[in-house]
Order: structure tokens, then C-alpha cells, then sequence
């Protein structure tokens, strides 16, 4: 009987995927399962062919007009030749970061935002977050990722390049103002990575001094963490409220100004895992798929 084939959903800039995503297909195959790696928007791709298609690196799809767009047309093209996870429901409502409004509605602990949309002007929405006593705050675009786009200013200094920056990005669709939080220069952005619902392993990323980029991209020191009670209970309710069902699933989690652990993404599209921060994690995440694949 030939081994399942797992297409993992990469992008032309990373035809090989990320170095941590690297790990899985060793892991894959000592699993018994052959993988391999298709650029999301290459027509050639045959993924009719695949018994499952994992989005891992598909890290280009907000890079311009319409992008995002085209991503979850693929994401529901695909899903309706092979299984696809996460699925394309979870693609499109995770894609643009207006589903942490959505969360936030059902009771999640989220960071505060407020929400730049069309028609409205963002010297309102700022002077709504001078109401709220934030005197530092970060601006970014709603479809985004790796802070790309992000601004962090002071409005009490320069509310006018705030406002310039805002209204740059607001052809793209929704921006969004959040308070900066100083937790996240002092320790930094906790990420708890689950599969099936089941935390595996967890890692704590600290901006390198001066900036607040939790990116390791931007320098950022990340270190393998332990979970606590308090970090569990936060991430597990993330997940209840959210409803869905996730292959994968990346929590990350700051300190509020008021102290509280809360979401400041839930990354369930193409997350990096850190699987080489987990030990065994990568083959925790094949053993998963593979019970995926023989249900």
C-alpha cells in the first residue's frame, strides 16, 4: 500500500519552506507519510494528487492588492480537491485580524483595539484612544503579518504622523489602534503551540532592546518556555471560544496594562511552530496529521 503524500503549502520565495517548518518532513516520513512542498500559487500544482494539503509557509499572501483575496480562493479551491488544514473556513475568518473583534464579542481576553474602517476618519478613532488614556500605541494594517505595516508612536507627541500613518493604510481595508504594552519589552510575548487541541510546547520571544517586534526576524531573543496554569487556562479558553476545530493552532499571549495574560493573536493559518524549540514536537505534530489522514 503507497504511504499517504502531504502537500505542504509553501510560497515562491520559499519554494523549500521556512527552517523551522524543514523539521516536518523527516518527521512525515518517519511516520510513514511522503510530503512535499507546492508553491500555494503555482497553477502547475496538482493537488488533487495529495491526500492532504497543510499550509506551512504561504508567507506572501498579504503582499499586495488582492492578495488576500486570491489566498482564500485557493484555500477553497483546494479544500474541495483534497483536505486541507487548517480548513478554508478557518483561513478566511483568521486571515484578517478582525477576527479578534469577533473573539473579543464572545469573551475572549483580547487587547484592547479600536478599529479604523472605511469612511471614518482617523483623527477620531486616535483621539478615541487619547480617551482611553493610551499615550503610546501601535498602528497596523488588519491584513498583515510579521508587523509588517506596524507603527509604534506616541500620540501625545505626534498625533499628526499617527494620523498620516492610519490614513496610509486605510485603502488596504480595516486598521487597527492598539495601546503599546510595555509587558511585551520586559517579557516579552508567550506563544503556547497546540495540535488537536493538546498544548505541545511553548516558547517566549523578547524584543531585542529598544524595539517591540516579538519577531525573530526584527532580533528578538527566543527561548523555549514553560506553561503555567495561568498561560494554559488563557490559551484553552482562546480556543473554546473560538469554536472550530484546528489542526495546529499558535497562542500568543501579553500582559495587559491591567496585568492580565491576553490574545494578541491566535495564529492558525501558517504560524511558524517553533519545532525545533519543542523537543519531539515535530514528531508530535506528523503523529497528529497522521491520525488526521486515517480518520
Amino acid at each position: 500500500m503507497p504511504s499517504p503524500r502531504v502537500a505542504l503549502a509553501t510560497c515562491s520565495t520559499l519554494p523549500a519552506l521556512d527552517d523551522d517548518s524543514r523539521l516536518l518532513p523527516p518527521a512525515l516520513e518517519r511516520a510513514g507519510i511522503s510530503s512535499a512542498c507546492l508553491v500555494w500559487d503555482d497553477p502547475a500544482a496538482r493537488w488533487e494528487e495529495m491526500d492532504m494539503v497543510l499550509v506551512r509557509s504561504t508567507w506572501d499572501y498579504w503582499d499586495g492588492a488582492g492578495r488576500r483575496d486570491a489566498f482564500v480562493a485557493w484555500a477553497e479551491r483546494v479544500g474541495a480537491k483534497a483536505p486541507l488544514w487548517n480548513g478554508p473556513d478557518v483561513i478566511r475568518w483568521n486571515t484578517n485580524k478582525s477576527y479578534l473583534r469577533d473573539l473579543e464579542a464572545r469573551g475572549a481576553a483580547v487587547v484592547p483595539t479600536l478599529w479604523l474602517g472605511p469612511g471614518e476618519r482617523a483623527a477620531d478613532v486616535l483621539a478615541r484612544g487619547v480617551e482611553e488614556g493610551w499615550s503610546e500605541v501601535v498602528i497596523k494594517p488588519a491584513v498583515s503579518a510579521g508587523s509588517e505595516g506596524a507603527l509604534r508612536i506616541d500620540l501625545t507627541r505626534d498625533r499628526a504622523s499617527a494620523e498620516a500613518h492610519a490614513d496610509a493604510l486605510a485603502p488596504r481595508g480595516e486598521v487597527m489602534v492598539q495601546p503599546f504594552l510595555p509587558s511585551i519589552a520586559q517579557e516579552g510575548e508567550l506563544s503556547i503551540i497546540f495540535f488537536e487541541g493538546e498544548a505541545s510546547h511553548a516558547v517566549r520571544k523578547v524584543p531585542r532592546s529598544g524595539d517591540y517586534r516579538s519577531q525573530p526576524e526584527f532580533g528578538s531573543v527566543v527561548e523555549r518556555a514553560e506553561v503555567t496554569d495561568e498561560a494554559r487556562r488563557a490559551a484553552e479558553s482562546v480556543l473554546t471560544i473560538a469554536g472550530r476545530s484546528f489542526l495546529y493552532a499558535r497562542v500568543d499571549l501579553v500582559r495587559g496594562l491591567d496585568g492580565a495574560l491576553r490574545l494578541i493573536e491566535l495564529e492558525v493559518t501558517e504560524p511558524c511552530l517553533y519545532l525545533g524549540w519543542g523537543e519531539g514536537a515535530a514528531d508530535r505534530f506528523a503523529a497528529v496529521i497522521a491520525r488526521r489522514l486515517r480518520g
